[in-house]
């Protein structure tokens, strides 16, 4: 059963990379080329400014979810240059403070990068939208042959005893365990989050 999950979220990751792919090549070029046409109407007055805005934000917004879906850089410059990118994508726009910490001897093996990088992209997600936290901490370090993922709000928490798992701890609970990793979350209410990976290589 776990040969079979791990199979499970290996091929969900390749379609991930395969819809990024095309999300980039295909509807970011074509947006590319429709920002530029719009820009040249309205530069000759020929078009509302606000319609450009809107095509630029269409753009962007594409490009993020390409690089969500699977971001370059992960496979690229590895899983410390990812994180530090995941937060700074989704704390930026936020009043939000970070700490983000990595030691790492070795860059460890692609599936688990991948089972890092999709968990802290939960947490994190999680964090900005609902905790109203004012510190997010990202801590990744490796002892032994152990892998250890630590993201740590100071938010406003919830019993976890009682909140109802939804598709995000659901997904986080179940690759951990697809990969043999020890996964728990600690948080109640008004004392923060704090989510622990601990991931056997």
């Amino acid at each position: 059963m776990r040969d079979l999950a791990q199979r499970l979220w290996s091929q969900q990751e390749a379609e991930r990379a395969r819809l990024s792919q095309e999300l980039h090549d295909g509807l970011g070029q074509l947006l590319t080329a429709l920002t530029r046409r719009i820009q040249a109407a309205a530069d000759a007055g020929a078009l509302d400014p606000d319609i450009m805005l809107i095509a630029t934000q269409a753009l962007a917004d594409v490009r993020q979810l390409s690089r969500l879906m699977r971001p370059r850089i992960l496979d690229d410059l590895g899983l410390a240059a990812a994180l530090q990118w995941l937060v700074r994508t989704l704390c930026e726009s936020s009043s939000i403070q970070t700490k983000v910490e990595i030691d790492l001897d070795a860059e460890p093996d692609s599936a688990s990068a991948i089972l890092l990088f999709r968990i802290a992209q939960e947490a994190l997600t999680n964090a900005v939208r609902h905790a109203n936290a004012s510190l997010i901490s990202v801590y990744v370090s490796r002892a032994g042959n152990t892998l250890r993922l630590d993201v740590i709000d100071d938010g406003s928490g919830f019993d976890s005893s009682k909140v109802v798992q939804g598709v995000g701890l659901s997904s986080m609970r179940d690759r951990a365990a697809a990969f043999s990793a020890d996964f728990e979350i600690n948080s109640r209410p008004g004392g923060g989050c704090h989510v622990s990976v601990l991931v056997p290589l």
